[in-house]
């Protein structure tokens, strides 16, 4: 399976720490410069020059799958770390279930739902993914995948991993997505904080959309009114009911996704 790197920020030091992975680990990968966020000047929702220039950066990773005619591509942002299961992984697109869109080998370190049965591959497994599952630094997509991917998001005006990981998102939601337990896959940031130490190589592409929080804005009857926000919400729109009353039929497991430690 072909394996590409999306570098984010250009930095020669970001993709020298991801070349001495994929060196130690064994697998090769391809090179996609990143679209330089200086050059974003078009206007889309709240998103920052640095949110649209990854997202564009993403699309040019579904376009190289689609012009190859390829069946599945492995994307990887820059500060990503990987586990030794990867090599295998990478070695073939076999263990891939059919009608699979997307297999999200990374972890964001927050809870999440997947479904309780899963899919036993090369000493990991695979569950389809119930809610949210915010990141965008590690997943292998399937080439009709990119093509629907590439139509559905033209005008796109949300961070690309809340459009592919967010099911609260029209185009996530029509998605098959797989998650892997435990993952293969996490963000530099995660393990330096574990550590407590800077990250080796910080981004200079900002991908927040979540201003940060003023006095007073987080305090417990801030989260009690953005709770009770958030599930009127939920009941307000019958597909949401529906979602809601699907997703409380199939057995779930609600988990921290963790991440294997090489």
């Amino acid at each position: 399976m072909r394996a590409v790197v999306i570098n984010l920020d250009r930095s020669p030091e970001r993709l020298a720490m991801f070349r001495d992975q994929a060196e130690r680990l064994g697998f090769a990968f391809d090179r996609l410069a990143a679209v330089d966020a200086h050059n974003c000047t078009q206007t889309r929702g709240r998103l920052t020059p640095g949110e649209i220039a990854c997202f564009e950066s993403h699309r040019k990773a579904w376009q190289l799958l689609v012009d190859s005619g390829e069946p599945w591509l492995a994307v990887f942002e820059d500060d990503a770390l990987l586990a030794p299961p990867i090599a295998t992984l990478l070695a073939s697109d076999r263990w891939i279930p059919a009608q699979s869109d997307i297999v999200k080998l990374e972890t964001f370190e927050a809870r999440v739902a997947i479904a309780a049965k899963g899919i036993s591959v090369e000493g990991v497994s695979l569950h389809r993914l119930q809610t949210a599952h915010c990141g965008s630094a590690g997943y292998i997509l399937s080439r009709q995948c990119a093509i629907d991917l590439l139509r559905q998001t033209k005008n796109f005006t949300r961070p690309v991993d809340i459009v592919l990981f967010d099911h609260e998102h029209e185009v996530s939601r029509k998605l098959q997505i797989l998650q892997m337990v435990p993952a293969v896959c996490i963000q530099e940031r995660f393990i330096a904080d574990r550590v407590q130490q800077l990250p080796r190589a910080d981004s200079l592409i900002s991908r927040s959309e979540v201003a940060p929080a003023s006095p007073g804005q987080s305090g417990p009857l801030t989260k009690l009114k953005r709770e009770g926000t958030r599930i009127m919400r939920q009941f307000s729109s019958p597909m949401r009911l529906s979602r809601l009353v699907r997703r409380a039929l199939q057995p779930s497991r609600h988990l921290v996704v963790p991440y294997i430690e090489a």
